[in-house]
């Protein structure tokens, strides 16, 4: 998978770099949720909580940094329109978080003990986590992050970019 240090970034922005440092934050992400799962793959239930809480913490800041950065140019451009409104990312961001939250519930009840049946039962729940997280990301990389691309100006992709508190690694 190719990562956000590999890309190059520190030329200019042009519209498809706009999108792949986006969605490279994205990648970034899976990968950190992977590291969680393999955990819990390995039954080793306390680095699944370091990884899950590594994770929620970049969730949490790239879902912030949407919500203050790009979203507001987003309507303002006119997004809101299309068949991608702010509200349905809204929307998405606010059941992100709740599931992330119930598998912080879940894995410490794992911690304090171990069980195949509740384990099972947080892969499932994580499964409906990950289609979420698929139809998410499909709309920011199909219709949110090229409308930006396609709307802003380069110097404002930047002012975007720069200001992001999470902006990889």
């Amino acid at each position: 998978m190719r990562r956000w240090c590999e890309c190059g970034y520190d030329r200019g922005v042009n519209a498809s770099d706009f999108v792949d440092r986006m969605m490279g934050l994205h990648a970034q992400l899976d990968d950190r949720f992977f590291a969680h799962q393999q955990a819990l793959l390995d039954r080793d239930f306390a680095r699944a909580a370091a990884a899950l809480a590594d994770y929620r913490d970049r969730l949490w800041r790239h879902i912030q940094d949407e919500e203050s950065q790009v979203l507001p140019r987003y309507a303002a451009l006119g997004g809101e329109v299309g068949d991608a409104p702010v509200r349905l990312f809204l929307g998405e961001h606010r059941n992100l978080r709740t599931f992330v939250d119930d598998f912080d519930v879940r894995l410490a009840r794992l911690v304090q003990q171990p069980d195949d049946r509740p384990l099972l039962e947080l892969f499932d729940r994580q499964a409906t986590f990950k289609n979420l997280l698929l139809h998410h990301d499909l709309r920011e990389r199909n219709a949110l992050y090229p409308f930006l691309a396609e709307h802003l100006p380069a110097a404002e992709q930047e002012r975007v970019l720069a200001a992001l508190s999470w902006s990889g690694g």
